[in-house]
């Protein structure tokens, strides 16, 4: 599998530490709300989820594709920096070392779709589909390490390379998702501040990696550039030269 497919899967999995603590009471709220865990619930609110983010990486892909035919190659190199600074962004965050930019954002957004008010629908229906919207609702919430993610899927100008992207990266997020309940009663606050900040400097590295990557291969497309425009100074015409043959003497 390419190395920019397992970045994805590796954001999604180090993101996903995060989300415990924002996504991740939904999910314990949900779950407490049944006698036992409802694992298929549980599967259906993820997929919705998932969904969401594939839908996403449609609608990036069409726009990279795009840019690509249009010769916006600087242009998605330039998306797929920018990637990078918000995975360093949202590492800091997850380390602890800077406040949530979006957190404000985040609420106001949860609130606009009524969030809060599906959860309470849903709660005590064992509703497989319920619990699958609830999951599309929630990836739509705004987060930093998703526009990472569809900055890179943009970046690759293909369809089918973005969609699979965003489903690498959301199928990165399940295994912790899905242990959420378990998970939030058995970390003590200790653990999981370590284990935050381990995630938080894996990630700031990997940003910092791809900003390098596609920053010289940014640099290497303008020496390109700059070597197919030098233009070669035109040869002036040699006259032809006129030989004279004379004739022998015997």
């Amino acid at each position: 599998m390419d190395a920019s497919l397992w970045l994805m899967l590796a954001m999604g999995l180090l993101g996903s530490l995060h989300c415990l603590g924002m996504c991740g009471g939904l999910v314990c709220a949900l779950s407490m709300t049944q006698p036992k865990v409802w694992w298929g619930g549980l599967l259906g609110y993820q997929l919705g989820r998932v969904t969401t983010y594939v839908l996403l990486g449609l609608l990036v892909g069409l726009f990279g594709v795009t840019l690509g035919a249009l010769g916006g190659g600087l242009v998605l190199q330039g998306f797929a920096i920018l990637a990078g600074i918000l995975m360093v962004v949202f590492g800091l965050n997850l380390a602890g070392w800077l406040p949530d930019p979006l957190q404000r954002l985040t609420a106001r957004v949860s609130q606009r779709i009524g969030l809060a008010r599906l959860a309470r629908r849903y709660a005590e229906r064992a509703s497989l589909s319920g619990w699958y919207a609830l999951g599309m609702a929630n990836g739509l919430l705004p987060c930093g390490l998703l526009y990472a993610a569809l900055g890179l899927a943009l970046a690759s100008a293909s369809l089918a390379e973005a969609m699979l992207k965003m489903a690498l990266f959301g199928l990165g997020t399940i295994p912790a998702m899905l242990l959420a309940p378990s998970l939030v009663r058995r970390l003590t606050p200790q653990l999981r501040g370590r284990t935050l900040r381990i995630a938080g400097v894996t990630l700031i590295l990997l940003g910092v990696l791809t900003m390098l990557r596609d920053g010289s291969q940014h640099a290497h497309h303008l020496s390109n550039a700059e070597m197919g425009t030098c233009v070669t100074e035109p040869v002036g015409e040699v006259a032809p030269s006129t030989v004279t043959l004379e004739p022998s003497r015997r």
